[in-house]
């Protein structure tokens, strides 16, 4: 079944469809989509008024077509070549304005003398000037999985996650990690929606697509991302549709998902998207020391043992509401989002000090309004607008005085003051008032020339609280981070759109006031100063691509970019994490140079993407430990230099999915203070230079009846080991490592009845391998997870 609607070629001439004007003096504008039998839009596909001779439109890339006709009734033909053509009535009245939708049926049988020209959306932005890869989640809609998941499958990716469902995460693009890379929600920055709202819990269930752009960002996503970022694309069709599931699986996890939306004739729709995550995240880990009845280590090491305090819920609601393809706008959208989650934490970085009753809790309010019109003065004026008020609450609750061994028992502190964490109890709670405006502004001058303006404003104000803690609380006087983004960019399209170009600017701004603490004196008045920040910083770029050929393009990419430091790493935690206003952005010369294929020979068509990369960066933002503390500070500066390559291939119900990632980061100034010459050059620990995966399966059609499909897939992810510490320093037989990695999954799926009803089976880490972490923090095993799905459209 086709994924996307395409331009095919035939013996006898394709439909050429002029719109012509009707000057009547009463007309209605019947408005309308094309989809095929998934609800996807038809692009290019004719719609033609058969009582009226050369009249009749060519449908948008999203299927929309509108149509003005006098009053009366009508007969629409409406075809496509690789589908069954249509007719449709429709009676029009000049006092109201209609909707339509049309489904198309496909035409097995002409499909079979076709060739397939058209580009699915997916395939089209990754055909951009800018290095970007992009994932369509259609086929991993009924697959037990979160969007990391997902995104580790793309070459340059790499995520280490800190265990089970909802914990925390490590994600690295071509060597850059962490708050380098900035993650979106159909633009909007995540860092808004605070820890419920993550990656890490996000289902693929609700995603149409993820882009992934690889160290130079388009400005508009308003982002001071020094390694990328990450946009997840939400269903953006404008259909009638439920989209139900829930999935069970190993260690007690549940996940349940409702989506849906209904548009009316009107121009009214309703959307809500909504999620339940819950886990006990109870999988064994092995090496854990055995202690007496004084909690002193016995030297005993017990494999098998099973996580005890490290269960998660997090769920979310999103509703949205308002008029579309109106005169006044295509889009007026009012939205409210509210999630939370709480968090059970087992143990800090060491895995030997478990943790029994230390948990976290976030919960978020926010309200958006959309606006977006596209044909201003005479259609060549586009312009988008977003606003959101947003509420987040987070809070810390250590007020136990045990202290905890891997089997449940503990012992009473001697000092009840004390918490798990070894620090005064807390309840500490902190409010973040955040506000964020994103305007985009493009102005097309013709098919060649264009000009797009940019502005991004993102406000945060920080307010903290502790009803266990006597003293100063952190954030009692507020701290605040105003950052402000402006982008310009200038695009050209050449030689009949074979080589485009966009060159940009990017102008950064921060001011942020808080209260420095300084951890090394006792007196009052020295201890705690108020500070002002503010930087002023200019970036630059450009993107180029070029076709050779139909299927063979080559791509390049450079940006001079800025990441203005977050309010977590300059405010702190106001619990272990202290604030540090003296940072300074992190600085990046970014640039890629790639190249894209497409053939197919003889029904086997392969796609080719390669890229190399090169990150020269500076004042790069690290944690430091200071005690049980820790601040972030200005540390190394670092080169990355890499390639990767992708290699896809389908042929008849067959894939075949492979990739790899190869990168050198070196810090260029290690061991500089301290006059250590061998230490400089030389490539940072603790982050994986080689990895890869691999994916195979078949989609077969028509297994045990008409119209249905089964799925059979089988993943596999490769690290290569790699040092915790140093690649030169000691002894290499004594280095801490943490060893290669091998996890496989697999799954079956069936779907029935048109894709109404699926049911799919899959098996992660199969063989039961050891996987780490960073930290070398052991992750689960193997687990079994039954999902059900139900969706209909019509």
């Amino acid at each position: 079944m086709l994924q996307s609607v395409v331009i095919l070629k035939r013996k006898n001439s394709v439909f050429l469809m002029l719109l012509i004007t009707l000057f009547c003096q009463s007309q209605e504008a019947i408005k309308g989509v094309i989809v095929d039998q998934n609800s996807n839009p038809i692009p290019e596909a004719a719609i033609q008024v058969v009582e009226l001779e050369n009249v009749g439109v060519i449908t948008n890339f999203d299927g929309e077509f509108t149509l003005s006709l006098p009053e009366g009734t009508y007969t629409l033909k409406t075809s496509f070549i690789g589908f069954q053509t249509r007719f449709y009535k429709i009676t029009t009245n000049a006092s109201k304005e209609q909707y339509i939708r049309i489904v198309l049926k496909q035409n097995v049988e002409e499909l079979n003398d076709v060739i397939v020209k058209g580009k699915t959306a997916a395939q089209k932005v990754k055909e951009k000037a800018f290095e970007v890869e992009v994932i369509e989640t259609k086929g991993l809609k009924n697959s037990s999985v979160d969007i990391n998941a997902i995104l580790t499958t793309i070459p340059g990716v790499n995520v280490r996650q800190r265990g089970g469902l909802g914990a925390a995460f490590d994600f690295s693009l071509n060597g850059l990690s962490g708050k380098q890379v900035k993650f979106f929600i159909d633009g909007i920055p995540i860092e808004n929606f605070g820890s419920s709202l993550s990656l890490n819990n996000f289902p693929a269930t609700l995603v149409e697509r993820a882009e992934v752009f690889k160290g130079v960002v388009p400005i508009h996503l308003g982002a001071d991302a020094l390694g990328g970022a990450v946009n997840i694309i939400t269903n953006q069709r404008k259909t009638d549709f439920l989209d139900v599931s829930y999935d069970i699986g190993s260690f007690n996890t549940h996940r349940a998902t409702i989506n849906g939306q209904h548009y009316n004739k009107n121009g009214w729709m309703f959307q809500l998207s909504s999620f339940y995550n819950y886990s006990d995240n109870n999988y064994t880990i092995d090496d854990i020391e055995v202690r007496d009845e004084l909690g002193n280590d016995t030297g005993i090491r017990r494999d098998n043992v099973e996580r005890f305090h490290d269960a998660y819920n997090s769920q979310m609601i999103r509703i949205q509401t308002g008029l579309v393809d109106r005169s006044y706008a295509d889009r007026l959208i009012l939205g409210f989002t509210a999630s939370a989650n709480e968090n059970e934490i087992q143990h800090p970085i060491d895995p030997q000090n478990p943790f029994g009753e230390v948990f976290t809790e976030n919960d978020i309010i926010s309200g958006s309004i959309e606006f977006e019109k596209n044909n201003l003065f005479n259609e060549k004026l586009k312009l988008k607008i977003y606003g959101a008020l947003t509420e987040n609450n987070e809070r810390v609750v250590d007020t136990s005085s045990r202290k905890y061994d891997w089997f449940g028992n503990f012992i009473e502190r001697g000092d009840q003051t004390l918490g798990e964490f070894e620090a005064s109890k807390t309840l500490f709670k902190f409010k973040d008032n955040l506000h964020l405006i994103n305007a985009l502004a493009t102005y097309t001058f013709n098919d060649v020339h264009s000009l797009s303006a940019n502005y991004t404003k993102n406000y945060i104000r920080r307010r903290g609280e502790d009803d266990a803690r006597t003293g100063r609380i952190a954030f009692r006087d507020p701290h605040i981070v105003n950052k402000n983004i402006l982008g310009l960019s200038y695009d050209i399209d050449l030689l009949d759109t074979r080589w485009r170009t966009s060159f940009f600017s990017k102008g950064y701004l921060l001011n942020s006031e808080g209260i420095l603490e300084d951890l090394f004196t006792n007196v009052e008045e020295d201890r705690f100063t108020r500070f002002e920040n503010t930087f002023e910083e200019l970036g630059y770029g450009f993107a180029t691509t070029y076709k050779i050929l139909d299927n063979f393009q080559i791509k390049g990419s450079f940006e001079k970019t800025f990441r203005i430091p977050e309010g977590y790493e300059v405010f702190g935690d106001g619990f272990l994490l202290k604030s540090n206003p003296a940072l300074l952005p992190e600085e990046s010369y970014n640039a890629n140079l790639g190249a894209l294929f497409n053939t197919d020979i003889n029904g086997l068509k392969l796609q080719i993407d390669t890229n190399v990369f090169f990150r020269e960066s500076e004042n790069f933002i690290a944690i430091r430990s200071e005690g049980i503390f820790s601040r972030y500070f200005n540390t190394a500066d670092a080169r990355s230099t890499g390639v990767e390559g992708e290699i896809r291939m389908l042929y008849d119900a067959f894939f075949l999915d492979l990739n790899a990632t190869y990168q050198n980061i070196i810090d260029r100034n290690a061991g500089e203070n301290a006059g250590v010459d061998f230490l400089k050059n030389q490539r940072i620990a603790n982050i994986p230079y080689v990895f890869g995966n691999a994916r195979i399966g078949g989609k077969f059609n028509n297994v045990l009846a008409v119209n249905d499909q089964l799925n059979v897939s089988w993943n596999t992810y490769y690290v290569h080991d790699y040092p915790l510490t140093s690649f030169v320093e000691g002894n290499p037989e004594d280095r801490d490592i943490i060893p290669e990695q091998i996890s496989h999954n697999v799954e079956l799926g069936y779907s029935f009845n048109e894709g109404r009803y699926n049911i799919a089976v899959s098996a992660r880490n199969i063989l039961d391998s050891k996987i780490y972490d960073n930290f070398e923090i052991q992750q689960p095993g193997r687990a079994f997870y039954v999902k059900l799905r139900y969706y209909i459209s019509n």
